[in-house]
C-alpha cells in the first residue's frame, strides 16, 4: 500500500471512501463493497486498515479517529467486536480475503489464498469466545447452511488470551 494513508469518512455501522485512488487499491486488495461513487468498509476492516496505518478515519465532527476511539465507537455496535477482529486480523494476516457472512447468518465468508478474484467464497466463518458455550443445535443450524449453500463451515473459538484455534465442521458420510 501506498505511504499516504487514504482519508475516510465514518457513517453509522460502516466507513465510507470517496476517493478514487484509494477506492481502486483498496478493492483491488479484497475491502469493502464497491457502490457507485464509494467504497463502503465494515468497522472490523476499518479497524485493520487502521492498525496498518492504511486509512485514516474521520468521525462525523471531521475529527481523526485513533484505533482506539474508533474500537470504542465500534465495540458500542457489537459487543462481539472484540473476537471478531481477532479472527478477522488474523485470517488476513494468513493472507486469506474476508468479506462479512451475514446473509449466510455467519460472521464471515472466507476465500482462497490463491485467487482473490474467486467469485464464490469457498468458507463460512463462524466466531466464538471460548467463555460463552454454543447449543449444539446452533452449531447444527450452521452446518446446515454452510452445506446448503455448498461451502465449508470454519469454527472459530477464541480464548481469553486471544488465541484462536479454528475446526472444521461439517457432514460425514458414512
Amino acid at each position: 500500500m501506498a505511504k499516504k494513508p487514504i482519508i475516510a469518512k465514518l457513517s453509522d455501522d460502516r466507513v465510507l471512501i470517496f476517493n478514487r485512488d484509494g477506492i481502486s487499491r483498496l478493492n483491488a486488495k479484497g475491502y469493502g463493497e464497491l457502490n457507485d461513487n464509494f467504497l463502503s468498509i465494515s468497522l472490523v476492516e476499518s479497524l485493520y486498515l487502521v492498525s496498518k496505518k492504511w486509512i485514516k478515519v474521520k468521525s462525523k465532527k471531521d475529527k481523526f479517529l485513533s484505533f482506539e476511539e474508533l474500537y470504542d465507537y465500534a465495540h458500542n455496535i457489537d459487543e462481539k467486536l472484540c473476537i471478531k477482529y481477532l479472527v478477522y486480523k488474523d485470517l488476513r494476516n494468513r493472507g486469506y480475503t474476508v468479506k462479512t457472512g451475514l446473509k449466510y447468518g455467519s460472521d464471515y465468508r472466507l476465500y482462497s489464498r490463491e485467487n482473490i478474484d474467486e467469485i464464490h467464497s469457498e468458507y463460512l466463518v463462524k466466531v466464538f469466545s471460548e467463555d460463552r458455550p454454543c447449543a449444539i443445535s446452533e452449531l447444527t443450524g450452521f452446518v446446515r447452511v454452510a452445506h446448503s449453500v455448498r461451502k465449508k463451515l470454519i469454527i472459530a473459538i477464541v480464548d481469553d488470551d486471544g488465541d484462536i484455534v479454528y475446526y472444521n465442521m461439517g457432514y460425514l458420510r458414512l
